[in-house]
């Protein structure tokens, strides 16, 4: 690593030794390519080479390892990075690969420490920051059960086939009921089974005979109520059909607007709960081994629109803690 840092600019190997230092390591070590896999970890020092180069050092938590990567852009500090090589014929080429670049919310040198006046000034910005974040998802979870409230019932639609099962079976109850046997009718029905069972072969025959016509006659009502009564059913359908589809359209629509909701609240109360525990966090941040400057005016971080992004940052910043301590002689 020394080649490069004594070649590219003067001071360079200084800041690397102040960066060992801070991090709690003993070395830089050189990156090598490992059947584990790519070096995974956060980005704590960039230095642009060229348009395309940039010498790169990642904290994996254990170690420190530097590479000359090719990079995209500019890396910025604190972002979640993977230095990932490429064999060649001379040695491996390595590519630096920004998993989660840090926001534009603070601007992290992790080769500096603070001093004994460091400004500190973005802690306390950072706190108010995620107390606005709090509130401000406070009022977006009240204007969500609000709109909650206003929604009309969601209840699952039959399908047409029910209902016109429904109503078919609906109308044959009523066809039986209004085509029923007549009083006349069940007397001698009555009358021709009882002769039925009395009487010689002959009369049994006859009583056979009649009852089978009552039956069939009342069969006969019953059938003729049932078409008329289906026909005009037949021209319902359209109406029924037309019914059944604006139901089903507008029961969509309201299961898609409680989705909507519930996934907002979930959304909401995470980003709550996220808020809630990067403030318990700003204490350990407030004493970490590095120097931190906003970049964002004072005002801009108590945007909702930056919320993920100060939520990001601060998560970043933990991650970024060493796990060692920084106590190496150098």
């Amino acid at each position: 690593m020394e080649e490069v840092a004594t070649g590219a600019q003067p001071g360079l190997a200084d800041d690397l030794w102040r960066l060992v230092y801070t991090r709690g390591h003993v070395d830089v070590e050189r990156a090598r390519p490992s059947l584990d896999g790519d070096e995974a970890g956060v980005l704590v020092y960039a230095h642009v080479i060229d348009a395309a180069r940039a010498l790169v050092v990642v904290d994996t938590a254990d170690r420190l390892v530097g590479a000359v990567a090719t990079v995209s852009a500019p890396p910025r500090p604190g972002s979640a990075v993977r230095l990932s090589a490429t064999p060649t014929a001379r040695k491996a080429a390595w590519r630096l690969i920004v998993d989660e670049p840090f926001p534009a919310v603070l601007d992290v040198r992790f080769d500096r420490m603070p001093g004994a006046g460091a400004d500190t000034s973005w802690v306390a910005a950072l706190r108010d920051a995620l107390a606005s974040i709090r509130a401000a998802e406070a009022v977006r979870r009240e204007g969500i059960a609000a709109r909650r409230r206003r929604l009309p019932p969601h209840a699952e639609p039959r399908g047409s086939d029910d209902l016109v099962r429904d109503r078919v079976a609906a109308l044959r109850r009523d066809a039986e009921r209004d085509t029923a046997f007549t009083g006349e009718e069940q007397a001698e029905l009555d009358a021709v089974r009882f002769a039925r069972l009395a009487g010689s072969y002959a009369e049994q025959r006859r009583a056979f005979e009649r009852e089978t016509a009552i039956v069939r006659t009342r069969q006969a009502r019953f059938d003729a109520c049932m078409r008329e009564r289906l026909a005009a059913f037949r021209e319902q359908l359209p109406e029924l059909h037309r019914r059944v589809r604006e139901c089903q359209i507008a029961n969509e629509a309201v299961r898609r607007e409680l989705q909507r909701l519930e996934d907002a609240q979930i959304d909401s109360r995470a980003r709550s709960q996220a808020a809630l525990d990067a403030t318990r966090s700003l204490d350990a941040l407030a004493t970490a081994p590095f120097v931190a400057t906003l970049r964002a005016p004072l005002a801009a971080l108590a945007d909702p629109a930056r919320a993920n992004g100060v939520l990001r940052a601060i998560a970043l910043l933990m991650r970024a803690l060493p796990r060692t301590a920084f106590g190496v002689a150098v």
